[in-house]
Formats: structure tokens, C-alpha cells, sequence
């Protein structure tokens, strides 16, 4: 299934990730999921915020940091995530070209 083929609105989110509605708008007023559509009776959310917001929550959680502490992590996790990629396929390369 397609994360992107499901989507929630703002009530729906928020009872999947067992926040308060104005919890919820900080994570998008800090960057940290990003609906579609343009004020919270418009917003559209997929599986992959409802992801990404429960890792807010829990580092919030386990960390005790505040929402601007959460959406750094966050970002870094996502820009370490995206070096592995490169460099997995960067190995794949290097890989087939040394045994060229």
C-alpha cells in the first residue's frame, strides 16, 4: 500500500497520534509535518506524518525536549537517513565499476 494514498484530516491525525488539536499545529508551525492544503480545516495529512509526528512525540517524550529541539533532530535524522541512501548507492557504483 501507498503511505501517500491515505490521508488524514487534523481530528483524524491528531487521534491517531493521541495529541490535543493545538499540540498538533505547533509540530506544523515548527516544521515538523507538513499538510497539504492551506489552514487546519484544509489540512491533509499521509501515513508518512502520522510516522514522522509519533518520532516527534516520542522524542518530545523520552528526551524532554521542546518542539524546536524536536524538529532539529528530526531534520538530522532525515539528512543522516539520505547520506546512508547516497552511500549505499555510491557503493553499489563503486562496486560494478571495480569489477568492470
Amino acid at each position: 500500500m501507498n503511505d501517500h494514498a491515505v490521508e488524514l484530516d487534523l481530528n483524524a491525525v491528531c487521534d491517531a497520534v493521541e495529541l490535543p488539536r493545538d499540540t498538533f499545529i505547533k509540530l506544523v508551525e515548527h516544521g515538523i509535518v507538513e499538510p497539504r492544503g492551506e489552514k487546519p480545516a484544509e489540512w491533509a495529512f499521509d501515513l508518512t506524518m502520522v510516522s514522522i509526528a509519533r518520532r516527534a512525540v516520542r522524542l518530545r517524550r523520552d528526551l524532554k525536549l521542546n518542539w524546536a529541539a524536536v524538529a532539529l533532530v528530526i531534520e538530522l535524522i532525515e539528512e543522516r537517513e539520505q547520506l546512508q541512501l547516497e552511500n549505499e548507492l555510491l557503493n553499489q557504483r563503486l562496486q560494478r565499476f571495480l569489477l568492470e
